[in-house]
């Protein structure tokens, strides 16, 4: 699926609301594309969230990745992708599992927050350059990671600080003061 035909999806989505979105009903004034099975099964969802919100953390000024519901954007991105892209998705986190059953005999779930924090500067240690399905998997990641949080309502408001169009009632004046195009000094 092409991105263009993501932002459709999404944006019929963000104009039904999340319960229309969730049940596929269809409004009076507009038809609305009913959501896709997830594609991730719930415990990989939780492992996505879980590196979504290590790679953006929640802060003193902003909430992470989890409160802004990026693996919801990552379902729906790995979801509508082509099956070769579905597959590195796969692989990827089957390369997170496999990288913490070798180091910590444990599941990613079963992991301290801090041995989740080391597999993932495991996955990120060559970013740009990636030596190993792992860290091919952190090149997959952490742009979509990014593009969710940047495209959701906690991104676009609270981190970025959109408070959405605004109708100005002041007299506009033009913004070019330059003598040579016309305008008055005073």
């Amino acid at each position: 699926m092409e991105r263009r035909e993501l932002f459709k999806i999404i944006a019929a989505g963000a104009l039904a609301g999340p319960e229309a979105m969730a049940q596929g009903h269809h409004h009076a004034d507009t038809q609305v594309v009913p959501r896709p099975a997830p594609f991730f099964s719930p415990v990989q969802q939780a492992v996505l969230d879980r590196l979504s919100d290590i790679i953006i953390p929640a802060d003193e000024t902003s909430p992470g990745a989890h409160d802004a519901a990026v693996v919801g954007y990552i379902d729906l991105l790995a979801g509508t992708s082509s099956a070769a892209r579905q597959q590195q998705w796969v692989r990827g986190l089957e390369a997170v599992e496999a990288a913490v059953r070798s180091r910590f005999a444990h599941s990613f779930g079963e992991c301290s927050p801090g041995q989740q924090e080391q597999i993932v500067a495991e996955m990120a240690a060559h970013e740009g350059h990636p030596q190993n399905e792992l860290e091919r998997f952190f090149e997959l990641l952490k742009p979509a990671v990014v593009d969710g949080y940047r495209y959701s309502e906690v991104g676009v408001k609270q981190y970025m600080g959109w408070a959405g169009n605004r109708f100005h009632t002041a007299a506009w004046e033009g913004a070019c003061h330059h003598p040579e195009h016309g305008a008055k000094r005073g």
